[in-house]
């Protein structure tokens, strides 16, 4: 029975996408050529290049070592940027775990996602790969885009492909309009009657003469009364702008990259850039970061064991919201001078290292020094006069 739900639920092979190609033919954008359009490329190459450089540190020895090392071919940062660069056009990233007899872990091998599919014949999800045969699921280090199965991640590319076909005839009009020297479509009318003869006679000299970049500044010479007429456009160049902002937008919704990330002219901007990097952190990385650390937890150590990643790079305050925040702890009694320095990378100074608290945060009327007192007790608050 629970053979037959799974086989209804799935439907193979996987290694194909779940929609067709439509009814737009040209251009048509999958996940291999998507890259090739420069939002899906920032965009991509900033959420793999960010979790390829992201600290990360797993309490398992086995599994940290493997991933700070995961072949002798690939470094730690190759690896884990190819692997979300897969995910994110294809929607599913494939490592093939290799162990030694004794179940230690050797070494991670990257696969190509076209070339693994997914077997639920036997109730039993198996692996089919093309350089390795079937591979049992502990087998498989699997990152998988959202999707509705949870077996199988959806690519965005393919699920998101109406907007970005869009994107994709903005970028042929562009090519097309500047390879003919940006001259907009016209009309020649004639003042009378001709023949079709005339007509294409008429059309070829103009092209031949005028269209391409190569006759861009050639004079026009029109006789017998011709007139020339511009023809208007639904979307003229400050429309095409427009449209490209428009599509750049959508990469930005499908990625959950903020828009300003993508574009130099996104609209207002934004209160900090502090603020900024925790909106990209959260809306975005978050969830692959996440994705990352679920699959490492069940496929390369103790479900008991933690996996960390140091995101304090990438939500780092500027330096006028730093010292405002370290002088409040520090006057406030949380931090002590020393470890205030720390926190800007200094090096620690002589007499820094006992709390302190504001003469307005005193008790007493008093100044007070949370330091250690006269008899070695530590944290005995000691009360001085000036």
């Amino acid at each position: 029975m629970l053979r037959g739900l799974l086989q209804r639920m799935f439907v193979g092979p996987w290694s194909s996408t779940i929609l067709s190609d439509g009814p737009v033919s040209t251009p048509s954008v999958n996940a291999t050529n998507a890259i090739r359009y420069t939002p899906v490329y920032r965009a991509v190459t900033l959420i793999s290049n960010d979790i390829a450089r992201i600290g990360l540190e797993v309490s398992d020895t086995g599994a940290d070592s493997l991933l700070a090392s995961p072949s002798p071919y690939m470094s730690a940062f190759e690896f884990r940027r190819a692997m979300t660069m897969q995910v994110l056009l294809y929607g599913n990233a494939f490592a093939a775990i290799n162990r030694s007899i004794g179940g230690e872990l050797l070494e991670l091998i990257l696969l190509q996602p076209e070339s693994v599919s997914l077997d639920l014949t036997s109730g039993v999800p198996i692996y089919r790969t093309m350089a390795y045969g079937a591979l049992s699921a502990s087998q498989v280090f699997h990152l998988r885009a959202p999707s509705t199965s949870g077996l199988w991640g959806e690519s965005p590319i393919n699920l998101c492909r109406t907007s970005l076909n869009l994107l994709a005839a903005q970028e042929e009009m562009a090519l097309r309009t500047y390879i003919n020297a940006g001259n907009p479509k016209i009309a020649l009318v004639h003042p009378g009657k001709i023949s079709n003869e005339a007509m294409q006679r008429i059309e070829s000299d103009y092209v031949k003469r005028h269209a391409g970049s190569d006759n861009t500044g050639r004079p026009l010479v029109l006789a017998e009364g011709i007139r020339l007429e511009r023809i208007s456009s639904t979307i003229d160049d400050s429309g095409l702008a427009t449209a490209r902002q428009f599509s750049i937008a959508d990469v930005s919704r499908i990625y959950g990259v903020p828009m300003s990330y993508l574009s130099e002219n996104a609209g207002p901007s934004y209160g900090t850039l502090e603020w900024l990097s925790r909106m990209y952190v959260d809306s975005c990385l978050t969830q692959w970061l996440n994705c990352w650390a679920s699959e490492i937890t069940a496929k390369l150590q103790n479900p008991y064991d933690s996996v960390m990643w140091d995101l304090d790079e990438m939500v780092r305050p500027g330096i006028a919201e730093t010292m405002s925040a370290l002088r409040t702890a520090v006057e406030a009694g949380f931090m002590t001078r020393n470890e205030a320095r720390d926190e800007l990378d200094l090096m620690p100074l002589p007499g820094l290292d006992a709390p302190i608290v504001a003469m307005n945060m005193g008790t007493g009327g008093g100044k007070t020094n949370l330091g250690t007192d006269t008899s070695g007790e530590a944290g005995t608050p000691n009360d001085f006069t000036p």
